[in-house]
């Protein structure tokens, strides 16, 4: 009877461990099938909020790329935008007394649509905010490194991240959230835009991630597709434009604007 005993208590530990394992080993659902960022994994990244009626709400991401410079997406910045708070070093955008976490506030004549943006084509799309006092860096707050113009990044691996929502019915994540993804070529990625959008114009200033179950949603836009690697740490190749099958739409391509396209424009700036 005793031997009998342990077998099972041996039994119920292996079920116990198995299933903990499980859950843990388990992807968090965030962005869409993602994962969540840890403290000072990103710093480039900052979150934008707008101010509504009752309350600061967030909206879109961008990319920090030097003292006085951040970058995000044209479609972001609406008419009537007068002002925005922009958060730097945050993971939980909730917590304010997160450490690392800053806020900043903005004024719309800080911020530089590209000229030549384009809604309804989605040309163009990037935005620059100039900030009104230089940035503090340290372990939370980074820039990241503007690309190689002679590069096109196709077949390696980038790191797309955000704050937004996790589901066409979910509200925007309190965490900041991260999936990894490749690259593609902008041969292969044409063809598969066209499959959704037959006649649509594909220019040379899109770059295209690989459909996966993973993807951007409403609140990523703006936000950073980075490389990373030894050498350079970290380098800002694109920044989420739309996605070509609607938002949170996984298994079809996501497109965001090719940084390296509008580098003339940015040192204008930076």
């Amino acid at each position: 009877m005793s031997e009998f005993k342990w077998q099972l208590i041996f039994l119920a530990f292996v079920f116990f461990y198995q299933n903990n394992t499980e859950v843990q080993s388990a992807p968090i659902q965030r962005i869409v099938n993602g994962f969540q960022a840890i403290p000072k994994q990103f710093p480039y990244q900052v979150l934008l909020n707008r101010q509504t009626d009752t309350e600061w709400e967030p909206f879109c991401g961008g990319a920090i790329i030097s003292k006085r410079i951040i970058l995000t997406a044209a479609h972001c910045i609406e008419d009537n935008l007068n002002e925005i708070k922009i958060y730097f070093g945050a993971v939980e955008r909730s917590n304010i007394k997160e450490p690392g976490q800053q806020h900043l506030l903005v004024q719309r004549n800080n911020i530089v649509v590209h000229p030549e943006w384009e809604r309804r084509q989605k040309i163009n799309d990037i935005a620059l905010i100039k900030l009104p006092a230089d940035l503090q860096f340290d372990e939370y707050i980074q820039p990241a490194n503007l690309p190689d113009p002679n590069q096109s990044y196709e077949n390696q691996t980038g790191v797309v991240s955000g704050w937004g929502d996790t589901s066409d019915q979910d509200p925007p994540s309190e965490q900041l959230l991260y999936f990894d993804t490749p690259i593609l070529s902008n041969e292969d990625c044409k063809p598969i835009v066209h499959k959704y959008h037959p006649n649509i114009f594909f220019p040379s200033s899109w770059i295209c991630i690989e459909p996966s179950k993973s993807c951007t949603c409403g609140g990523d836009s703006g936000g950073p597709l980075v490389i990373w690697s030894e050498v350079a740490n970290s380098t800002l190749v694109g920044l989420t434009s739309f996605a070509m099958a609607g938002e949170c739409t996984v298994n079809s391509p996501d497109v965001f604007t090719r940084v390296s396209s509008f580098l003339p424009w940015i040192k204008k700036y930076k």
